[in-house]
């Protein structure tokens, strides 16, 4: 099983890494940090699963990340996916629960129903992340593990 995990946070990234390493330990795992490079990874590579920040910034530089911070940049990576017919299966991990500001403001809730209504043959699922909290590695591990067994099953992506 082939993931990317685009997370501009180096704490979260780790954690992510770890969990991933842990339930499915076979699995070929590549980070990135900021829209742009997760963006151009998942687009030159065939991966089985993404897991994806939804906030982060546009660009990596030399000093960390840069540019614009992008709200919705999890979101924005997979519709440029679906746009471009790539299937792949994309879990967007997230510590905030509400996103954007005025007529653009989203609950977690609206946002899962969004991406599950617009993006059905790439979305799977969005994980609120707690860092001092154990839940979100129950939900993540279970997701993880869940995509590996039907990629397992069906030979491809699910």
């Amino acid at each position: 099983m082939k993931i990317l995990i685009v997370e501009d946070d180096n704490n979260k990234r780790r954690h992510l890494v770890e969990l991933v390493r842990e339930a499915v330990p076979s699995a070929a795992v590549e980070e990135r940090g900021s829209y742009q490079s997760g963006l151009s990874a998942a687009l030159a590579s065939d991966y089985d699963l993404l897991i994806l920040d939804m906030s982060m910034p546009t660009f990596d530089s030399m000093s960390g990340t840069s540019g614009h911070h992008r709200r919705f940049a999890g979101r924005d990576i997979i519709r440029e996916l679906d746009r471009r017919r790539r299937v792949t299966r994309a879990i967007v991990v997230t510590q905030f629960e509400t996103f954007g500001e005025g007529i653009n403001r989203r609950t977690l809730a609206e946002l899962h129903e969004e991406l599950a209504g617009s993006y059905a043959a790439i979305y799977d699922s969005i994980v609120y992340y707690h860092a001092a909290q154990s839940d979100w590695r129950e939900a993540l591990g279970r997701r993880v593990a869940e995509v590996g067994r039907k990629l397992h099953e069906g030979g491809g992506t699910p």
